[in-house]
């Protein structure tokens, strides 16, 4: 199944997932969007989030404060939830329907999960790197997933470039799981989506939210999670963490130690020797009746950049030793960036999570203290 199997269902207006949700009953169907079925949302509409466990599971419930619409998904197996039962010596897959919950009722800034690439306990998280151009003579085959039938991916056809304008090279080992611009549904342009281990795909180019409209998306605007039985109660500290050094470590081609920290640069480097373009950060906006609100992307007018693990500023970063479980099952050192920030006292958390626009890979901003463990 890989080093990431998952479970996935839309948000629906009923609740029920319009197809299986675990890797190994899913079809066409589980990943494609049914207008009569999903809730379809607007840019710029605002949305309450909410997350809370039922006997069932995970349940969130997302309802559109601009289109008075609602939707929500519970992680169960009536909705298709599995897990993969384990068998080293298989020759076939065997899902078990499966309720998920939080595997702690509380949650603190030393609440993590020990196997994970980030030490998430209530979080937003913005994952980049997963785009690249390719272009050139050479077509892209069409497939369902970016891989053919003997399930190798589809790569960048040799002679092709990767970039865009000026910019451009020949494709290299990172151009994967490749689509032609025909299965595009709204900006027809040839992409690769694996892991961008180069550093110089589209999200590492300063394209990202700037405050000018004409060419560039508005931010994610969204508040800091509420807790408490009714959900009014601000967390008193938050964190900002990347896990470039597991992205820049040497398995993956990169220089970073990830048990001295040798190597392991705040802006990662590309696979020309230089230092990536741009890296996103977070900042924070005020106004709009909205109370204080977090947002990412570039310099924001009106925003407030924050000193986060990677930023343009200046500011230092520190490298975050974790304990983390292997394959063998020993405990091996591996290091996060991350840098906390306490929370002012009056700071509006707000009520509501505001959506825009984006795509993500690596930075992720982080909330913890003490709490009942409902973000």
């Amino acid at each position: 199944m890989g080093l990431e199997p998952f479970n996935f269902a839309f948000v629906t207006r009923n609740g029920r997932s319009q197809a299986p949700a675990n890797p190994i009953d899913s079809t066409l169907t589980t990943y494609t969007p049914d207008p009569a079925k999903d809730l379809f949302m607007n840019a710029g509409d605002r949305i309450r989030v909410s997350t809370h466990d039922t006997r069932s599971g995970v349940k969130v419930i997302l309802n559109d404060l601009t289109t008075g619409q609602s939707g929500s998904m519970t992680a169960s197996g009536a909705n298709g939830y599995a897990q993969i039962k384990y068998d080293p010596t298989g020759t076939s897959c065997q899902a078990i329907p499966y309720n998920f919950h939080p595997m702690y009722s509380t949650s603190s800034p030393q609440t993590r999960v020990i196997w994970a690439a980030h030490t998430y306990n209530v979080a937003f998280s913005d994952e980049i790197g997963h785009f690249e151009f390719c272009h050139g003579p050479n077509p892209i085959p069409a497939t369902q997933f970016g891989v053919d039938a003997q399930g190798n991916p589809i790569t960048c056809p040799a002679g092709n470039v990767e970039g865009r304008g000026t910019d451009t090279e020949p494709t290299d080992g990172d151009d994967n799981f490749c689509f032609p611009g025909s299965q595009a549904l709204l900006v027809h342009v040839n992409g690769c989506t694996d892991t961008n281990t180069g550093f110089d795909g589209v999200s590492y180019q300063r394209v990202w939210p700037d405050g000018n409209t004409a060419v560039h998306p508005q931010p994610w605007l969204f508040s800091s999670p509420l807790t408490g039985r009714n959900y009014n109660v601000n967390y008193t500290r938050t964190a900002f963490e990347a896990d470039l050094p597991r992205i820049e470590a040497t398995d993956l081609g990169g220089p970073c130690d990830r048990t001295t920290g040798a190597g392991c640069t705040r802006i990662p480097i590309t696979d020309d020797g230089q230092p990536a373009a741009f890296y996103p950060f977070f900042s924070t906006l005020h106004g709009n009746g909205h109370g204080c609100l977090w947002a990412f992307g570039n310099h924001l007018p009106g925003g407030n950049n924050l000193p986060a693990v990677v930023s343009h500023n200046g500011r230092p970063s520190y490298l975050m030793r974790l304990g983390h479980i292997g394959a063998s099952g020993r405990a091996v050192c591996v290091r996060r960036r991350r840098r906390c920030r306490d929370v002012a006292a009056g700071d509006d958390g707000g009520r509501v999570l505001d959506w825009v626009a984006g795509s993500g890979r690596i930075t992720l901003l982080r909330a913890g203290a003490g709490g009942t463990g409902r973000p």
